[in-house]
């Protein structure tokens, strides 16, 4: 038997602070997104110029503007995103996946789902890439994508 069974200090929670109902998302208010996302743009076109594919990417999927409320900012991002991932030969998506990190592969995962989305007609690149993604980062990657709240 318990030694302090007249405990209440149980109720000192407030589980009403936890209810799903008055959950609200972080987001980016500032305006420094749109110019972030812009230069990452300019330098990823660069990288691709140079023939520096693998560099591209992971340069595009760094910082995903994940909680900005202009749609403007993450649809710029998800294009450079897609602009770097049709660059890639179909022979060169294997190495440039193992080179991710977990994390980086959520990502790629995120913009994955949001182009299968976007062009379900024009997703026959995206597949491959999904295909190799799920190779690296297991189911678990496609569970975290779905359960996330923050889309790209």
């Amino acid at each position: 038997m318990s030694k302090n069974v007249n405990s209440t200090q149980f109720r000192t929670v407030d589980v009403d602070a936890y209810d799903e109902d008055q959950y609200e998302d972080d987001t980016r208010e500032d305006a420094s997104g749109d110019q972030e996302v812009a230069e990452r743009a300019a330098q990823v076109k660069q990288l691709l110029n140079q023939t520096k594919s693998k560099d591209a990417l992971k340069l595009a999927l760094q910082n995903p503007p994940l909680g900005h409320k202009d749609g403007n900012v993450k649809q710029q991002n998800y294009e450079t995103v897609v602009s770097v991932l049709k660059s890639f030969r179909t022979s060169d998506i294997d190495g440039a996946v193992e080179d991710l990190t977990n994390i980086e592969v959520d990502v790629l995962m995120k913009y994955l789902y949001k182009g299968f989305t976007a062009n379900p007609d024009k997703s026959a690149t995206l597949l491959l890439w999904h295909e190799r993604a799920v190779k690296k980062g297991g189911l678990g990657s496609i569970i975290r994508v779905m359960v996330d709240r923050k889309g790209v």
